[in-house]
């Protein structure tokens, strides 16, 4: 849950989402894998999961290219945090290892999740542009 704030997946997403934002139209599918270093199979499934919060917009194709559909101002790091949690959502623990004890430390995790998701509602793609993104 909350360590996923330091994961390669949640730096990706925000990349991505840094990037689109810098570059205001649209971005091809290859310059972003390439701007980004990542594998175009990775970035796919990154995309796939910011497409499904309507975050950014996509042409696909060959020639795919992608854009934000929202402004840099209206997107959340709250927003970059859920469409990497919601990729985990899908792992979810089995009822037995619920049953031996797991149960509490999910409560936990709900808690400290909640608190995440708070905070970082706080900041915007736009304010995290200024202090990285001004070339």
């Amino acid at each position: 849950m909350c360590a996923q704030l330091g994961t390669h997946r949640f730096h990706v997403t925000l990349g991505v989402l840094l990037l689109l934002a810098k570059h205001v139209g649209t971005l091809s599918s290859s310059e972003t894998a390439k701007n980004l270093h990542v594998h175009a199979a990775y970035l796919r499934k990154i995309i796939s999961g910011l497409l499904k919060l309507g975050l950014v917009e996509a042409k696909e194709g060959r020639d795919g290219v992608y854009k934000l559909k929202l402004p840099a101002s209206h997107i959340s790091l709250a927003d970059v945090y859920e469409a990497v949690r919601n990729e985990k959502k899908s792992k979810k623990k089995s009822k037995n290892e619920m049953d031996n004890g797991w149960f509490s430390l999910e409560q936990v995790k709900t808690e400290i999740d909640r608190c995440t998701i708070t905070c970082l509602k706080k900041y915007r793609i736009s304010d995290v542009m200024i202090g990285c993104c001004t070339k």
